[in-house]
């Protein structure tokens, strides 16, 4: 594995991380609205200088089953194809995991696509598990969560 930093990204870098999920993600602006107002924070991890995985944490958001000061919600962890299956995506998740416990949560929650069963098999691995199958407009997916 390469060295690797892991930096909080600025409103500025947006553009950018786009990207990584092949053009515009339909939650772009819903994100981007959520980091300005302070609910949310993205990081990203960098290698080379390089933009290979981002994720975020929201901190109020009932739709995503926050409870403020106690649960918060891991979101849009990606890496980049190339880097898959080296390590990075575990090493920026656990990141937030670990400042979500800094920022005094007890809990913290996520949604991921049924059939995405790599990420399935990272979070259970780092400690999270399925409460719930559910199913929107984009497909089916489980959700989970962990005490931290």
């Amino acid at each position: 594995m390469c060295r690797y930093d892991i930096v909080k990204m600025e409103i500025d870098d947006h553009p950018a991380c786009t990207a990584l999920f092949g053009g515009q993600c339909p939650f772009a602006s819903t994100c981007l609205e959520q980091r300005r107002t302070g609910n949310r924070d993205a990081y990203l991890l960098r290698v080379g200088g390089e933009i290979v995985s981002e994720c975020h944490l929201v901190y109020d958001n009932p739709e995503y089953g926050t409870v403020p000061g106690k649960r918060a919600y891991f979101s849009r962890m990606i890496t980049k194809k190339e880097y898959r299956r080296q390590g990075y995506g575990e090493i920026i998740a656990q990141f937030i995991l670990d400042l979500a416990k800094e920022k005094g949560y007890t809990e913290i929650a996520l949604g991921v696509n049924y059939d995405n069963t790599a990420a399935l098999r990272l979070y259970q691995k780092l400690g999270f598990t399925v409460y719930a199958e559910a199913e929107d407009d984009y497909g089916k997916y489980y959700r989970m969560e962990k005490t931290l």
